[in-house]
């Protein structure tokens, strides 16, 4: 284990404050994804109210705090709430059979079980000796590995509902046909294999619920999935652009029209998204509006960087995301499995950029089809979409005010900061009044 950082605030500001530890997947700076961005705003909502540590649980073959150039990699940026991080090695081995009979053993899900937590255990433990009043765990997956070693206050972060995220997975997957008998069993065992994690992580879930002093979920509709009177909703949001970049009013040639797909194309349900998108609308698309372009921006792997072709451009990380808003005429959000944070979506509504989506990429944000966006979920329902608001300048304009003025209602960062702040000194049984 080690650490960076120096204290910077002097010791009365400290003792009025509450002292708080962070136990995170990733370093959040920059900003570049959405479980970056959600745990950046975290963070600086846990900021105005305490006095903030950072622990990240890195994979033991990524880059060390010993190594050229790291102890830079995980200062906080000037400015930022983090006064010391601290990071922790949580291995990830390689799937084996040898794996199989421990998860079975651990009652845990296989991405939980199969990680040695060991050292994050013994990390945590020692954190505690510095009389910390609350633990934020960012994600579930820690807590349920190693939470019993917490002896304050714990508040978890369920960002994704995992159960949920599999059960969509799933229901997308195609089974492969049956005269292919091996891919026919190995499909039927990681089947049943996923059965089990589903159950488990509901478990698991339940249990944040039940358990720990205070779960915290991103929508209406997953606190009511989840249940337990210490659910509480933190939504994500966007901080208001000074200047919007979309051009709602910017005409568009009849026969074409620029799309962005913004996403860290690594994450499976972006993935499916991109093929879907490319595959199936697109097609559909170039008969209504043959010079139609598409630009797949984010980080990608061989599965989506393949998907380049005439009129699609798969760009990979890109310097500058509000450039990329700014040349499109529509942010396309084609999600069909898993869950997320929905951040892209917020982003292109701040932005006044129209939007067209799937149910479930803007599920949780209560917007509604044809007021804040376009939804759509089948290829077709989705081409004729894009199309409806390709060709209606009126349209475009309309449902962009609307979109904006409801993240700024529900969904701006600096409101959404304040409730993380008093979520955690209602939890720690202090008085919100500052």
């Amino acid at each position: 284990m080690s650490g960076v950082g120096e204290p910077i605030q002097d010791e009365h500001s400290r003792t009025a404050r509450l002292r708080i530890l962070c136990i995170a997947d990733e370093f959040p700076w920059p900003e570049r994804t959405g479980y970056r961005i959600r745990l950046a705003n975290v963070l600086r909502g846990l900021g105005e109210v305490g006095v903030l540590d950072l622990m990240i649980l890195h994979p033991e073959n990524g880059q060390d705090l010993g190594a050229d150039g790291a102890e830079q990699e995980y200062r906080a940026p000037i400015g930022e709430p983090v006064e010391r991080t601290v990071v922790a090695h949580v291995p990830i081995p390689s799937a084996s059979l040898r794996g199989v009979i421990p998860w079975i053993a651990s009652g845990l899900p296989r991405r939980v079980a199969w990680r040695d937590w060991s050292g994050a255990r013994s990390a945590v433990s020692k954190e505690l000796s510095n009389g910390y009043d609350l633990i934020w765990w960012s994600h579930l997956d820690a807590w349920a590995a190693i939470g019993e070693v917490a002896t304050v206050p714990c508040i978890v972060d369920l960002d994704n509902l995992e159960d949920q995220k599999m059960l969509t997975s799933r229901m997308a997957q195609e089974r492969p046909p049956l005269r292919d008998v091996k891919a026919s069993i190995r499909f039927a065992i990681v089947s049943e294999l996923d059965r089990i994690d589903i159950r488990r992580w509901r478990r698991s879930q339940r249990r944040a619920s039940l358990q720990a002093d205070g779960a915290i979920v991103c929508s209406q509709q997953d606190r009511a999935a989840l249940g337990g009177e210490k659910t509480y909703v933190i939504e994500n949001g966007y901080v208001r652009p000074e200047y919007p970049v979309g051009h709602p009013e910017r005409q568009v040639d009849d026969k074409g029209g620029a799309l962005v797909f913004i996403g860290l194309q690594t994450y499976e349900p972006n993935i499916d998204g991109s093929r879907f998108l490319v595959e199936q609308v697109l097609p559909i698309l170039q008969e209504l509006r043959p010079e139609v372009t598409i630009r797949i921006v984010g980080r990608a792997g061989p599965e989506v960087e393949e998907l380049g072709r005439p009129h699609v451009e798969v760009t990979g990380e890109v310097e500058s995301i509000e450039d990329e808003l700014a040349s499109a005429d529509l942010a396309v959000v084609p999600l069909r499995i898993g869950a997320g944070t929905r951040i892209k979506i917020l982003e292109a509504l701040a932005h006044r950029l129209p939007i067209v989506t799937t149910s479930l990429g803007c599920e949780g944000l209560s917007l509604v089809s044809g007021v804040h966006c376009e939804i759509a979920d089948s290829a077709k329902a989705f081409a004729e979409s894009c199309d409806l608001l390709l060709g209606d300048t009126g349209k475009r304009i309309e449902i962009t005010e609307a979109g904006a003025a409801l993240q700024i209602e529900h969904f701006d960062w600096v409101k959404i900061r304040s409730r993380i702040g008093e979520l955690a000194q209602t939890v720690c049984g202090r008085s919100s009044e500052r």
